[in-house]
């Protein structure tokens, strides 16, 4: 939500001079410690509140700028501090303009500041106009009074809404009162000579101000202040949004580091709903020093590299609009590519939690034995093969997939000691090229089960892990070519090359399949230059299959496992070995 254009503050702390144009729903100041930051925000709340810090009046002589200070007294002059805001006119009002610019001066003779704005504005509507916008500053530290303070708000907002039935509420709670203490007041009456009943206060926010959250904790419930900060610092934007969306008011915030005390992943998903939801119905400033936030983009979102330079009377914050990740690259040097990569690692942490729940809700079905594949094209395969192969027989396992080749070994691993205990088998099954090969190389080291590809992951939890047998005519082809060129090689074979030559050719030649070559770059710096290594093993292999020195392009994938499901049975038989090694797998439980 836009309702503030620009912001210029002069002589506030360490703000000499600080123009910020071009604000957007979500505005993210980014610097380091002592960079001020924070006076940004809270020039803000002077402007709004006439408070500094939450609660604390501002003070002329400790807010004013020293170099200011030392300006005026050389000039003989009347040092002030001020700020202009420039205006949306979001209301939409007509005794408005679309844009006005609202000025605040401060001096160190009045505890209120002196408010201009264009002459032609009636004063009225700027009173109503500003009335209409609640502004919200919450600290980097935030202790009991803080949440008090907001839950106070909520108290206001219910007491608006009259869907909460807030006064109903209370009315109903003192007659309840009244009549189960009749007989004091009766008692009251006869002794004292006057009437005397229960009332509640006349202002419900002290009530709301010891009120707190009852929080889930296993079978129990935990008062919110036992919590850890963590925890208590994520009702707070929660609260904010409630108030916002049930008063008739218009709400900024200034925010102050919300991931303090948070954990990357938490921190990330808290990004994400400032990005996604809580700037919807609320402009937002915010302060920060986390990967999650620096990694925020969007058309609504604006970012300002905070910084400070030294001058004879002290350092002076300036701001400067990050308008490129180039630039912001420059500023921040090392965190800005941290942010990059813990965006990645929390992406991938956050689909393997998914997959986890997902497998584990999958596994608990059915009773048998479980085979998780790469992804769903495989599973299609596999399941297809056993149909093709074993007509009419009840399969021994069922198929499942990962999401990917990555996630196998992760969810094998939190298997062994997170997941529910199974009764049977649970074996993860990988393709035969370099990324399955990569992620079995993790149980390698386990011991090997004979007369199969397979490893065993854990003997208790009934675990296992291999790869996809080689055929007979692939393993041939192997060994011709390690004979050629005198060292080892390993073919890679995805779950399609499992299938003879003349079936992936003609998938190849209907275009149901496509395929691109393995370039690799040559590890020499005074020579770089990249290797076609597909045309390279191309000459090493049978006419025929050629094919098997490149990849498989993802894109078609899932044609090729729709098409395939339409071959002969014949066409499945190389599956027959991958079959057959499972039921040892299974009968080794």
């Amino acid at each position: 939500m836009k309702i503030i254009k620009k912001v210029e503050v002069r002589y506030f702390r360490s703000a000499y001079s600080i123009d910020l144009k071009d604000i957007d729903d979500l505005n993210i100041l980014i610097g380091g410690n002592d960079s001020g930051k924070s006076n940004i925000l809270k020039s803000l709340n002077l402007f709004f509140n006439n408070k500094t810090e939450l609660g604390q009046d501002y003070y002329f002589s400790d807010d004013l700028t020293r170099k200011r200070e030392q300006e005026a007294r050389d000039a003989k002059g009347r040092a002030t501090i001020w700020i202009k805001v420039h205006f949306y006119n979001f209301l939409n009002w007509k005794s408005l303009p679309n844009e006005f610019v609202i000025k605040k001066v401060w001096n160190r003779y009045a505890t209120e500041p002196e408010v201009t704005y264009p002459k032609s504005l009636p004063s009225t509507a700027i009173a109503r106009f500003l009335n209409k916008i609640s502004f919200h500053y919450v600290p980097a530290v935030r202790g009991r009074d803080i949440f008090s303070h907001y839950l106070s708000l909520l108290h206001d907002a219910l007491l608006e809404d009259e869907k909460a039935g807030l006064i109903t509420s209370t009315d109903d709670l003192m007659n309840t009162l009244n009549d189960s203490t009749q007989d004091m007041s009766d008692r009251i009456k006869e002794g004292v000579g006057i009437e005397s009943s229960i009332q509640p206060p006349t202002n419900l926010r002290i009530l709301f101000n010891a009120l707190d959250f009852s929080t889930g904790y296993g079978e129990h419930s935990i008062p919110l202040q036992k919590r850890g900060d963590g925890i208590q610092s994520r009702h707070i934007p929660y609260i904010l949004d409630f108030i916002a969306k049930h008063t008739n008011k218009h709400h900024i915030w200034a925010y102050e580091e919300p991931e303090t005390s948070l954990e990357l992943g938490p921190a990330f998903e808290l990004a994400q709903q400032f990005k996604e939801e809580f700037c919807e119905d609320n402009q937002i400033f915010l302060t920060t020093h986390s990967p999650a936030f620096y990694d925020l983009s969007g058309d609504h979102i604006s970012k300002w590299y905070v910084f400070q330079n030294p001058t004879q009377s002290g350092n002076e914050t300036h701001a400067e609009k990050v308008s490129s990740e180039d630039i912001l690259d420059r500023k921040l040097g090392v965190a800005a590519l941290v942010a990059g990569r813990a965006r990645e690692a929390y992406e991938q942490v956050r689909t393997l939690k998914a997959t986890v729940s997902r497998l584990d809700a999958e596994l608990v079905q059915h009773a048998i034995p479980h085979v998780i594949v790469e992804g769903v094209t495989d599973k299609t395969i596999m399941e297809e093969a056993f149909r093709k192969l074993y007509p009419g027989a009840e399969p021994f396992c069922e198929f499942l997939h990962a999401g990917g080749a990555s996630n196998i070994p992760p969810y094998l691993k939190s298997a062994k000691v997170l997941s529910k205990e199974f009764s049977h088998a649970v074996i993860g099954l990988f393709d035969r090229d370099q990324e399955g090969r990569k992620q079995m190389k993790e149980f390698s080291s386990n011991r090997h089960l004979e007369g199969t590809e397979f490893f065993e992951v854990s003997s208790e939890r009934m675990l296992y892990a291999g790869l996809l047998p080689l055929p007979e005519e692939l393993h041939i082809i192997e060994e011709d070519i390690k004979n050629n060129l005198g060292h080892d090689i390993n073919l890679p074979v995805p779950i399609e090359f499992m299938f003879p030559a003349e079936v992936v050719s003609q998938a190849i030649d209907e275009r149901v399949i496509e395929l691109e070559d393995r370039i690799a770059k040559a590890n020499d710096p005074e020579l770089p230059t990249t290797i076609n290594v597909s045309e390279l093993y191309a000459n090493q292999l049978p006419e025929g299959s050629e094919y098997l020195a490149r990849k498989v392009k993802k894109s078609t994938k899932t044609q090729f496992s729709i098409w395939v499901t339409n071959q002969a049975p014949q066409s499945f038989e190389n599956f027959r070995t991958v079959f057959e090694q499972l039921r040892i797998v299974i009968d080794t439980e």
